[in-house]
């Protein structure tokens, strides 16, 4: 169920998000969304992921093939958007 609160990852290149998209999908419940005008540093290309799944998503950031500084994770909620 979609709540108003989730979690957002955002990614450097293009490449990176269709490739942790591909990677996470089998493991995470997720969506593909544009990314919010408050991130300015992205390629436009975001995934969301539902609070209640963040503990799949971490798990799931560790088997993905992707360095870290290739993407950022924000939480988002009704007060703004942070880096989680």
């Amino acid at each position: 169920m979609r709540s108003d609160a989730y979690y957002m990852l955002s990614f450097r290149t293009t490449h990176y998000a269709m490739l942790m998209e591909a990677q996470l999908k089998p493991l995470v419940p997720l969506s593909v969304m544009p990314t919010l005008r408050e991130v300015t540093q992205s390629c436009g290309i975001s995934l969301r992921v539902e609070e209640e799944h963040y503990p799949l998503l971490l798990e799931g950031l560790k088997k993905t093939s992707a360095p870290p500084e290739a993407y950022t994770l924000y939480h988002v909620d009704k007060t703004g958007v942070r880096e989680a």
